[in-house]
């Protein structure tokens, strides 16, 4: 044994030099030197990396720029890298592109594919995104795994080029056929939402789990998600734990939050309220606004950590601060009863007002808090609050120029003509607004609103939509069977429509106003808008709002269960009729089968997109 070790010693001995140079340096240099272009690249790297000599980034760009010149393209490249990192020398983005253009103009897949992204981003050079298009082509055909992923990124958003939803899969499929786990996400997402290939949610949950066996930290949340909603594979609860659990320690905000969530409802898992903070308070401390107000309502309620109203103030504000309508509310209830904070009127009117502002029914609080209020205090707090409001908008145009999605809901055809009506709220803010139906996404514009009711009547561009028969509601009875379809929390449970029944639960709504439907027809957030049908597919109201849990919870003592509220038809009628250009039909279905009318209401009912 003492013998080979012996040998090994000698070996390493012999084969380096006084300087720690081993015998392939002084081979690969004495090449170098005669001007061998591969000996030169061999050398920069052996440089670059330590590898037989000592560490030296000078000396390798040295040697990587002598066998750039002599046209070497993977030289041009790793100097064009070193350029663009700024190791051994200066970062120039210039000199970078430089070296880049001339690796990608003979043929080197990787160069084409970065001098594509720097042509995206603008990177030294003006962002030209035909440019990046046609580079991340030259670079996708060559089989380049990334260039196809970022290729069909361009056609999905249209960015350089026509929008093709068909090119875009095509281009993910290649991609996500080599085992790139983003491009197997993505494809799944065109699957799942029916973009480019017929909507198929297994082949959608047969790409998600390709990439999230790679611990691709999106696909497992979203494998999650397809779990916790029966879609592509049965419904279960503890396989959606399983997956929401590997993305959430990763890190992934939503998946600690979902987690979160099970732990806090047992679903899937044992119910723990001591879990559920914890996984809510990752997320939150990642800045995610739902997990914050989850947080803060948890330390109100005491569960899973003592009670402490000041911590639940302090989560609700930071949610609150996001533009989270839940947490405004709650934290108005908190200055309002002083619970946590010193008893101030004046911040409870002025989050009352921004929760209202984003959707929210504060009708209740709202006038408990202004009956103790004076007018000047009214008028402090209305001035705060639009002070909040024109803050947040312009942080908001200054973080990005990009067009990006501010609120969604739901809406429905009433004719043929590409009118439809949802909930005035939903695009009280919107600068601009589409809608997307079964056959494509279209251009609205708002004709007409009534804010007293929260109703708005939108033309979409285009002809032939489907439209939905609206009913009297003078004729409806508490105790109706009544059902809608909507297109709640889009972020997290898709774009496919959503079907929910229950009942009418009365004839009037929040202290009697004869304007609404008290239903118990489960809704969340982006349902707001939808149509409320009776059971034979007939439109009977309007999905407007909801009570809030935490406002009944402070000033009753109680949660309630599905209480929801729906703007009757017999308020919307006359005005679709006082319009100009729209025809009502004045028909009604009678004796139609479940499925008939679901189906029909499907068709008819579109998903609303606010920018």
């Amino acid at each position: 044994m003492s013998k080979t070790i012996f040998a090994i010693v000698v070996i390493l001995l012999v084969s380096m030099n006084a300087y720690g140079e081993s015998e392939e340096f002084r081979k690969t240099l004495a090449e170098a030197e005669r001007g061998d272009d591969q000996a030169q690249y061999n050398l920069a790297v052996m440089y670059n990396n330590g590898r037989g000599v000592a560490q030296d980034y000078k000396e390798a760009v040295k040697w990587f720029r002598k066998a750039a010149e002599q046209g070497l393209a993977e030289a041009q490249f790793n100097l064009a890298m070193i350029y663009n990192n700024g190791q051994g020398v200066a970062q120039d983005y210039k000199e970078a592109v430089n070296w880049f253009r001339k690796a990608a103009e003979q043929g080197l897949a990787e160069a084409q594919s970065k001098l594509a992204l720097i042509y995206n981003n603008g990177e030294g050079i003006p962002q030209d995104y035909k440019e990046a298009v046609n580079w991340f082509r030259k670079a996708a055909k060559q089989g380049f795994a990334l260039a196809q992923f970022n290729l069909a990124l361009m056609y999905k958003n249209g960015e350089g080029i026509t929008k093709d939803y068909k090119e875009a899969v095509k281009w993910y499929r290649k991609a996500a056929e080599q085992g790139h786990a983003e491009a197997q996400n993505s494809l799944a997402f065109m699957y799942a939402l029916g973009q480019g290939v017929s909507q198929d949610y297994k082949e959608a949950v047969n790409w998600l789990r390709k990439a999230a066996e790679q611990e691709d930290e999106k696909a497992q949340f979203n494998l999650a998600l397809m779990y916790g909603l029966g879609q592509g594979v049965p419904q279960d609860y503890k396989e959606a734990v399983n997956w929401y659990r590997k993305a959430a320690e990763q890190g992934h905000e939503k998946a600690q939050l979902y987690l979160g969530l099970m732990y806090d409802l047992g679903q899937g898992i044992p119910q723990d309220y001591k879990e559920s903070v914890k996984w809510y308070r990752k997320a939150a401390e990642q800045e995610d606004e739902k997990a914050q107000s989850k947080l803060g309502s948890m330390y109100y309620l005491g569960q899973g950590i003592p009670q402490d109203y000041k911590e639940a103030v302090k989560w609700y504000l930071k949610a609150a601060e996001q533009g989270l309508a839940e947490a405004q509310n709650n934290l108005a209830c908190m200055y309002g009863l002083g619970q946590g904070v010193i008893e101030d009127y004046i911040e409870a009117y002025k989050w009352t007002l921004l929760a209202g502002m984003n959707g929210y029914d504060v009708s209740e609080i709202k006038e408990a808090v202004k009956r103790q209020m004076t007018s000047s205090q009214i008028a402090e707090a209305q001035r705060l609050a639009k002070e909040f409001a024109e803050k947040k908008e312009r942080v908001a145009d200054q973080s990005s120029s990009e067009r990006q999605i501010q609120s969604s809901g739901t809406g429905f055809f009433v004719d043929t003509d590409g009118y439809l009506v949802t909930a005035c709220h939903v695009v009280e803010e919107a600068k601009s607004i589409v809608v997307i139906t079964n056959n494509g996404r279209f251009d609205a514009k708002v004709v007409a609103k009534d804010n007293n009711s929260d109703f708005a009547i939108l033309k979409a561009q285009g002809t032939m939509f489907s439209s939905l028969n609206i009913a009297p509601s003078s004729e409806v009875k508490m105790g109706d069977k009544v059902f809608t379809i909507g297109f709640p929390n889009i972020d997290v449970q898709g774009t496919e429509a959503k079907y929910t029944e229950g009942s009418i639960s009365s004839l009037s709504g929040i202290n009697n106003n004869f304007r609404h439907f008290q239903i118990s027809v489960p809704v969340q957030s982006g349902n707001s808008g939808g149509p409320l049908m009776d059971s034979n597919g007939n439109v009977i109201g309007i999905i407007v709002s909801k009570l809030s849990d935490i406002q009944m919870l402070l000033y009753k003592g109680t949660i309630p269960q599905n209480v929801n509220y729906a703007v009757k038809s017999s308020f919307v009628l006359p005005y679709l009729e006082s319009i100009p250009g729209i025809e009502v039909s004045g028909k009604t279905d009678k004796s139609v089968d479940k499925q008939t009318a679901i189906q029909k209401s499907k068709n008819a009912t579109a998903l609303i997109l606010c920018y």
